[in-house]
């Protein structure tokens, strides 16, 4: 038992620090001098052209937002594997829902971001309305995990999981919605 619990801690350590979403520029570091088309698109002659360095920003966030989400679920995997042990160590429970909490806020901080940085009318603008609900939600479910409800907790656990992946999946959409009429890179 006691090893279980060592390597729970350990791979709550390393997935803690196992992904790091690079910043996301704000709204005010954008460069806007170039024309831009109405979708946000720099609007260039010839085939599909190159985003805005507005809406480069913006794939470049929803990108870092999945990256979190994937710190997320290696958290909320390590929440599981806390409330297998009997007993459960509080310590580690508390550990392990403080990281949880850290990445979930983290990407809450990384969507609101890029909600600001939305170039008026990207096609993304409705799909991170949909992952700010859902993180609202995702917040006030990590919020009630309990070691004093084991059971209760697990399903939350389970909940969460299927929520992430469904996080993920839909920020990919977004991605995609966002660069949607351009090309993001070279």
């Amino acid at each position: 038992m006691h090893t279980s619990i060592q390597n729970t801690m350990l791979f709550l350590l390393i997935a803690s620090t196992s992904i790091v979403a690079s910043p996301v520029p704000s709204i005010t570091e954008l460069n806007t001098s170039q024309p831009t088309a109405a979708n946000g698109t720099a609007g260039t002659a010839g085939t599909t052209p190159f985003c805005s360095p507005q809406v480069k920003a913006l794939v470049d966030g929803i990108n870092a937002n999945i990256a979190d989400q994937r710190n997320e679920q290696a958290a909320v995997t390590v929440m599981g594997y806390v409330l297998q042990e009997s007993p459960i160590d509080t310590t580690i429970f508390d550990a392990a829902k403080a990281s949880l909490l850290t990445y979930v806020q983290k990407g809450i901080t990384i969507r609101q971001n890029n909600q600001q940085i939305t170039p008026p009318g990207n096609a993304a603008t409705e799909g991170l309305a949909t992952v700010a609900a859902a993180q609202q939600e995702e917040l006030n479910l990590s919020n009630s995990l309990s070691a004093s409800d084991v059971k209760g907790s697990t399903a939350t656990v389970e909940k969460l999981k299927t929520d992430f992946a469904g996080g993920i999946a839909k920020n990919q959409e977004n991605v995609a919605a966002a660069a949607k009429g351009c090309k993001v890179n070279a």
